[in-house]
C-alpha cells in the first residue's frame, strides 16, 4: 500500500460542497498514475515528470496499451471539499496473468469515505488481446 496526497480542484465540488461522486473516477486515475506511472505511447516525452512510486511501467513494450476494463466504487460518506489534498492509499489486490486490481481509500480525516477498485489490462493495441505481465512487472508489485 501506497499513501499519496491529490490536490483537488474546484470544480471538483458540487452544489452541496462535497467532493462529485464523478470526480472520483478522475481522482482515482491522478493516484494510479502517481503510484504505477504513465503508460509509454501516450505522449510523455521527457524525463521531466515526477517519478513513479511503483515502476509497474517502465518497460512495456510499444504496441501495448494498459487500459481500465473495470471500476468499482463505493461511498461510505460524503467527502467535503476543502483546500488541501486528499489523502489516497493505493495498493494492488490481485495480481493476474494479463492484469492488475488496484484498490483505493479516500480519506475524510481518518475515517474512509470513498472505497474503489480498477482493474488495468494489458493489450496488445494491434490485435486487441490480453498480454501477460512480465518477469519486471511482477517483480515491481510483489511487496505491494
Amino acid at each position: 500500500m501506497t499513501v499519496v496526497e491529490i490536490p483537488l480542484r474546484w470544480g471538483d465540488m458540487d452544489a452541496y460542497g462535497h467532493i462529485n461522486n464523478v470526480q472520483i473516477v478522475r481522482l482515482m486515475e491522478e493516484a494510479r498514475v502517481m503510484v504505477f506511472g504513465i503508460p509509454s505511447g501516450t505522449g510523455h516525452l521527457d524525463d521531466t515528470s515526477p517519478q513513479p512510486l511503483i515502476n509497474l511501467l517502465a518497460g512495456v513494450e510499444d504496441g501495448v496499451m494498459t487500459l481500465i476494463s473495470d471500476h468499482t466504487v463505493k461511498y461510505r460518506r460524503q467527502l467535503p471539499y476543502r483546500g488541501t489534498p486528499i489523502r489516497v492509499e493505493v495498493g494492488v489486490a490481485k495480481v493476474k496473468g494479463a492484469s492488475v486490481e488496484i484498490y483505493y481509500r479516500f480519506y475524510d480525516d481518518d475515517a474512509v469515505a470513498v472505497q474503489a477498485t480498477s482493474t488495468m489490462v494489458f493489450v496488445n493495441q494491434h490485435t486487441g488481446m490480453p498480454v501477460r505481465l512480465n518477469e519486471h512487472q511482477r517483480a515491481a508489485l510483489a511487496n505491494h
